[in-house]
């Protein structure tokens, strides 16, 4: 299996880093954070990303779907070649507004990931879970 140069993380649930490190790592060269706050930043460390991101909180009740300008503009220059997210509520509508922000390919519950020739197949099930996609 191939990699992809970069892959990036950020989950609104710290809990959920392990998981998106695992797939990050198995994917890519590169693994980047994106953090809330610098004790999330603290947490991911062990977890060997090449730099984190740390994002400004405006306050403590601010929207996880709130950053998706900040985050769409770091990626815009950054230009990774996955964006891995918790699928979490406010992970998916995050996931939606940067899909649409980044003019990018989203694919919600992903249940299989592979990296074939340097592009990405995803496999997620469809109506209802009846099918695979």
């Amino acid at each position: 299996m191939s990699q992809l140069n970069s892959v990036w993380v950020f989950s609104d649930n710290p809990e959920r880093y392990a998981e998106l490190f695992g797939g990050a790592q198995q994917w890519g060269q590169q693994v980047y954070a994106i953090v809330q706050n610098t004790d999330q930043a603290q947490a991911v460390m062990p977890y060997g990303p090449k730099c984190i991101y740390v994002l400004a909180q405006n306050d403590a009740l601010q929207r996880t779907e709130n950053y998706a300008e900040c985050i769409a503009a770091l990626l815009k220059d950054k230009h990774p070649a996955m964006l891995l997210l918790a699928a979490t509520k406010r992970g998916k509508a995050l996931a939606a507004r940067l899909s649409v922000q980044l003019n990018a390919a989203l694919v919600n519950d992903a249940t299989a990931v592979d990296i074939v020739d340097g592009h990405i197949c995803a496999e997620h099930w469809m109506y209802g879970g009846l099918a695979f996609a």
